[in-house]
């Protein structure tokens, strides 16, 4: 198998770009779902399960954020290489949620949450980083 070159830049950058919007609108529209009390489910992807006006209404935040931040990487997949930055700052941000799940708000999630919470989060810090640090392999900037 070939290993990937700078032709595939765009094809790897725009990739991490839509997983990253797609799965963060998803969570958006999962959370003003949970937020309205139209569905009761978990809150994705830690798992945690909250109840109550207060936690709703923080909830509803949250989606708002989430879905800015899906269509600040749908924004990015349009011009993946100029924005490539995007995807750094975005596994970042990941990287603060993993710690602040783990270390700052560890007592309201049990053993398996954590875990699954932070699979998810480090499996997209992973493309994130990648996708950027090998399209900067192949080009000048």
């Amino acid at each position: 198998m070939d290993e990937a070159g700078p032709e595939d830049n765009v094809v790897i950058l725009k990739t991490a770009f839509l997983i990253g919007a797609v799965a963060d609108g998803a969570i958006a529209i999962e959370w003003f779902l949970i937020s309205l009390g139209l569905v009761d489910l978990p809150v994705h992807p830690s798992f945690f399960v909250g109840s109550g006006q207060d936690f709703q209404y923080v909830l509803s935040i949250g989606a708002n954020l989430m879905m800015g931040w899906a269509c600040l990487l749908y924004w990015g997949s349009l011009r993946p290489i100029e924005r490539r930055g995007v995807l750094l700052l975005t596994a970042a941000m990941l990287l603060i949620a993993i710690f602040s799940d783990g270390f700052v708000f560890k007592h309201l999630f049990s053993t398996k949450q954590i875990v699954l919470g932070t699979s998810v989060k480090f499996f997209l810090v992973i493309l994130f980083a990648a996708s950027y640090w090998h399209s900067k392999k192949y080009t000048d900037d």
